[in-house]
């Protein structure tokens, strides 16, 4: 069965996809090891069969100064209930075909197959999947307060995809600019940050701050169409040195579905450390998840991340 292209299963294997070709999370061995199905083998352009741990040994060490590549022009179709091919291309300098295989096991979707073949004339730039727009050069992504004006961009944001659902009810204009209201109505307790492509919001970074004790809760959220592209990852960086260096604070906090493993790499790339485990604390589509709850100290060792630039005036 075709899936179609607004069907909540095609945006989600799509968006596995671009996750897989994010350089932040391709280049994690933990997180491939998590994506990438026990039986998984790829057959390259080449003809080479590489099997699963091959897979992650050549993705962990690639070159982090390749261009990045996008998912162009998807389709897929519903093999099973619990398996659906996925068919598409990659642009770039060796632009390529490519299906794979997903299969959700004990819950959870992950790559059971990958075939590439490489195309002979670059792919067309119409034909652009608008599921994963890719970042133009002259895109200006920047950090900066949110804004009364952002309300339309959240409401898009929060319809976006439907596991928005999952950070807030959110779902019409009107409880957008409430939204936004609160969040700028309680400057002592929130500290809101819009993430932004040439000034318009795509993604939010929060510290709800605890002054009394130096300490936050961060949260964060993308635009589902902006994800994959490190921007919530760099967009926490900045978030964190302006909690730490700027409102002295000495404890940040934050939590993460155990399924969400994005998020996950988004915490982890920053330096944030697991502290624990609080089992089955959300009911997703009937089942119980685990939330892992994280944690990182001022004196706390900084992270690698280039964080984004920050504009507070």
């Amino acid at each position: 069965m075709n899936l179609s292209a607004d069907s909540p299963l095609f945006r989600d294997v799509v968006d596995l996809e671009r996750q897989l070709l994010d350089p932040s999370l391709r280049h994690d061995g933990a997180w491939l090891e998590g994506i990438l199905h026990e039986q998984f083998y790829e057959i390259g352009a080449s003809g080479r069969i590489f099997d699963r741990s091959e897979a992650i040994n050549l993705l962990t060490v690639e070159d982090t100064d390749a261009p990045a590549l996008h998912v162009v022009d998807p389709s897929a179709v519903r093999l099973a209930e619990d398996l659906v091919q996925l068919r598409w291309a990659t642009d770039g300098t060796r632009p390529a075909l490519r299906s794979s295989i997903w299969i959700r096991d004990a819950g959870r979707w992950q790559m059971l197959f990958h075939q590439g073949t490489l195309m002979a004339q670059p792919v067309a730039t119409d034909a652009r999947s608008e599921i994963a727009p890719s970042a133009d050069r002259d895109d200006v992504c920047v950090l900066r307060k949110l804004k009364f004006t952002d309300a339309a961009a959240v409401h898009e944001a929060f319809t976006s995809h439907p596991d928005m659902a999952r950070q807030g009810d959110v779902d019409t204009p009107a409880k957008a600019r409430a939204y936004v209201d609160f969040l700028l109505g309680n400057d002592q307790v929130q500290c809101p940050l819009a993430i932004t492509i040439n000034d318009r919001l795509v993604g939010l970074v929060c510290g709800t701050v605890d002054r009394s004790n130096a300490n936050a809760w961060i949260w964060y959220w993308m635009h589902h169409e902006y994800r994959g592209r490190s921007l919530a990852t760099r967009a926490v960086a900045a978030l964190v040195d302006h909690l730490f260096d700027e409102l002295g604070l000495f404890r940040l906090e934050l939590g993460l579905r155990a399924n969400n493993p994005g998020s996950r790499h988004v915490a982890e790339s920053n330096g944030f450390l697991p502290e624990g485990i609080e089992r089955g604390k959300f009911l997703v589509d009937g089942e119980r998840i685990d939330v892992y709850t994280y944690a990182r100290l001022k004196t706390d060792p900084s992270s690698n991340v280039q964080p984004l630039p920050l504009q507070l005036a």
